[in-house]
């Protein structure tokens, strides 16, 4: 089995989870591994110097690097996600962004036919873990794992307005501290 991390990087709201969603729905064998999931718990959120707010833009402490680097080399040497993972993303809104059916279902096939024609020959299966995340880029170790580096430019106006229209966003470590037992 080959594992292939594909990283999709860029500004909040600029689609990145939307883009891995579409993906995910087209290429077998493909799970999506949302950097949002390694958040801390609020509280270690870093508080922004100046502003006295916490800065979930500074990278250091916006993510738990070491969980997410161990993470990522489970899923590179087993093709799976851990068992205990427990994603928020469900959680927040979701805001659909319908693909062609048929220009969907012609990649369906596409790909389904290349996995196929890859089995016949005997060649080993191919796992696609795609990667989505805002600082995704920052840590070496991160990107040193990605096979395929992905970062998606979005105009200032459109992320402003599509921040405007999102109605709050959970994040892993917010998900800890309302159900510890999870």
């Amino acid at each position: 089995m080959k594992v292939i991390l594909v990283g999709i990087g860029g500004a909040t709201c600029s689609g990145k989870t939307t883009l891995a969603k579409h993906i995910n729905g087209i290429l077998p064998d493909s799970v999506i591994i949302h950097q949002d999931d390694f958040a801390p718990p609020q509280e270690l959120v870093p508080i922004h110097p100046i502003h006295g707010v916490q800065d979930w833009d500074a990278a250091p402490g916006a993510i738990s690097w070491p969980r997410l680097i161990d993470f990522l080399r489970h899923v590179k040497s087993t093709g799976e996600i851990l068992p205990d993972h427990r994603s928020h993303d469900h959680l927040n809104e979701q805001k659909v962004l319908k693909l062609d059916d048929d220009v969907k279902a012609k990649w369906i096939h596409e790909f389904g036919d290349l996995k196929q024609q890859r089995e016949a020959a005997g060649l080993e299966q191919i796992v696609w873990g795609l990667v989505d995340g805002f600082l995704l880029y920052w840590h070496p170790e991160v990107i040193q794992q990605l096979d395929v580096r992905v970062y998606l430019r979005v105009p200032h106006d459109t992320l402003k307005q599509r921040r405007h229209e999102r109605h709050g966003y959970h994040t892993a470590g917010e998900m800890q501290a309302l159900f510890p037992w999870r």
